[in-house]
């Protein structure tokens, strides 16, 4: 397989078809509840056309601009790693490729719709579902076993898979970071002798600015470039673990491979899910959990589309990253912006100092320990979101809306809009009828209504989001994202998402692992735990959380930008 492009647009680019075409033979989208999707009116508020609908989703984000990029946020009871181990879990599921707006027939179009519509759009009607899953396809082969990570193996097919490992044929090749000279210091008024250096340390390997990685999209922000390089490594241990009792080289791979997928899918079930799944849903092991999914390589829309994007309302506008930047840092005591995290990845081209220097400057390694903690208060003057992530609900962090480093993203729309018009294009309906499915009672007009940001907080004259959803309709009928952040908001406070989303994601997520014949779940009653694993046995009890499996990651890997 070649290495994942998906962007996260609408519309797929123009070149991007033929991989479409591929990746039909790979996996599909399908629905949880296909017969919803099939009502020609599914997402249509009550008494209008698709296109009137329209019109009101677009009311809606317009009315959502001045209040939501002043409303304070709250902090939650985690670590602001885990809001990027789901951005991994979510690349490692879905790599949507083609289009699912435009009239069927591959009319012409780019970027996403917004402000202005892409040629070809046909906004009186949407596609049928089968014409939709029949032009909207999953890069990856087999979703939730680390095909982000791994593609198909160092004898894959695909030149550029092949590049991602060692000579060995078992291990990732590995980068390496940069020092800065002294003077780009001084020129920013910073003494180069308070600056920490992990020299020597490990990055993801790159070439031309180009990041060498299975799934791209995981150098799209320093923190997931990061966790993905963590991962690696984690491989890398793994194989040295195994080598000595497994000589041959493509067995070993295979073994390491396994091992760590079953850390992964186990932190999934075990730590990541329920830590942020609704009580309502965690009562029970995940592991037993009475998935509806019936295929492992069928990604349900409704997952995709809506319940799994809460991460966005997590991301934070700083974070306690490293001891340069994080409390009482040593550059700055107000953390890693969320503008930096952008500039240092592949595609904000490092914010190089030289030309062509191509590598992650020394001082920017992440410390998993600060990552992975939750600050009892936040470092004075702070942002109040520093150090944690952020409560699950419509208050998003400062630049968060937009796409940091998107040009175009005043034209084609905020992220809220994207969101909002890929369930409607989609067909995924509103977020009372699927909890109705579910057994779950939905919001009443007055939760949504709550949910909302406090129009009370906007300056005089300002109309609020409450009263803009009341007079679209939106708190009746609620489109599904927006619905699953108010549920979180009503139900959970925030802290946990709310239970018809927690539904969904369980279906999906427990569904794709079980139904995974190699998956731990299968293997020896399923009754497989970290404690077995020949990694991390100096930790008490195994690799169980997250912070164990990125500190021991990394750990005489990375030299430590700590303190």
């Amino acid at each position: 397989m070649p290495p994942i492009t998906s962007t996260h647009n609408l519309i797929d680019r123009e070149d991007a078809r033929p991989t479409l075409a591929a990746a039909r033979s790979r996996s599909r989208y399908t629905y949880l509840f296909p017969a919803l999707a099939e009502d020609p009116l599914v997402g249509c508020v009550t008494g209008t056309t698709a296109r009137a609908t329209c019109d009101r989703l677009r009311a809606f984000e317009i009315a959502s601009r001045v209040p939501l990029s002043g409303m304070p946020v709250v902090q939650m009871k985690l670590p602001a790693a885990y809001t990027y181990f789901g951005q991994f879990v979510n690349h490692d599921i879905s790599a949507p490729t083609g289009d699912v707006v435009t009239q069927h027939g591959w009319t012409a179009a780019a970027g996403v719709i917004g402000a202005v519509d892409p040629p070809g759009l046909d906004r009186n009607r949407r596609a049928k579902p089968s014409i939709i899953l029949d032009n909207l396809a999953n890069e990856h082969p087999e979703p939730l076993t680390l095909s982000s990570l791994y593609g198909d193996g160092p004898e894959s097919a695909d030149p550029e898979i092949r590049a991602l490992y060692h000579a060995d044929g078992k291990r990732f090749r590995l980068g390496q970071t940069r020092r800065e000279a002294d003077a780009v210091f001084t020129n920013l008024l910073i003494n180069p002798a308070r600056v920490i250096h992990a020299t020597g340390a490990p990055d993801i390997p790159r070439a031309a600015g180009v990041p060498q990685l299975a799934d791209r999209r995981n150098d799209e922000n320093l923190i997931l470039s990061q966790l993905h390089l963590a991962l690696m490594l984690l491989h890398n241990k793994a194989v040295t673990a195994l080598e000595p009792q497994v000589p041959d080289a493509a067995e070993c791979f295979r073994q390491a491979r396994q091992l760590v997928t079953r850390h992964y899918h186990w932190l999934i079930l075990n730590d990541y899910l329920p830590r942020l799944l609704s009580t309502a849903v965690t009562g029970k092991p995940l592991s037993r959990w009475p998935t509806r999914l019936t295929e492992a390589n069928r990604v349900p829309l409704e997952f995709t589309t809506a319940a799994f994007r809460f991460g966005h309302s997590m991301v934070g506008a700083a974070y306690d990253f490293n001891a340069n930047f994080g409390v009482n840092g040593r550059i700055s005591d107000t953390g890693a912006t969320l503008e930096d995290l952008f500039a240092f990845t592949s595609h904000g081209n490092m914010q190089a100092s030289l030309p062509g220097a191509h590598a992650l400057p020394d001082h920017w390694v992440i410390d998993w320990k600060r990552m992975t903690r939750v600050l009892p208060q936040p470092a004075h003057g702070a942002p109040r979101d520093f150090g944690s992530a952020e409560r699950i609900d419509l208050t998003f962090a400062r630049d968060m809306l937009n796409i940091v480093g998107d040009s175009t993203a005043a034209v084609h729309g905020s992220i809220l809009f994207r969101n909002l018009m890929r369930g409607f294009h989609r067909r995924i309906p509103f977020g009372q009828r699927l909890a109705g499915e579910y057994g779950v009672a939905p919001l009443s007009e007055d939760e949504v209504r709550m949910a909302l940001p406090d129009d009370g907080l906007l300056p005089p004259g300002t109309r609020g989001l409450r009263e803009t959803a009341a007079t679209l309709g939106f708190l009746r009928e609620t489109p599904a994202w927006l619905y699953f952040l108010c549920e979180a908001r009503a139900r959970e406070n925030g802290e946990r998402v709310g239970p018809t989303a927690s539904h969904i994601i369980a279906d999906t997520i427990v569904g794709l692992i079980r139904l995974n014949p190699a998956s731990y779940l299968n293997l020896d009653g399923g009754g497989w735990h970290p404690r077995e694993s020949v990694l991390g046995r100096s930790s008490a009890g195994g690799l169980t959380t997250i912070r164990k499996l990125l500190v021991f990651a990394v750990q005489d890997s990375v030299p430590p930008v700590g303190g």
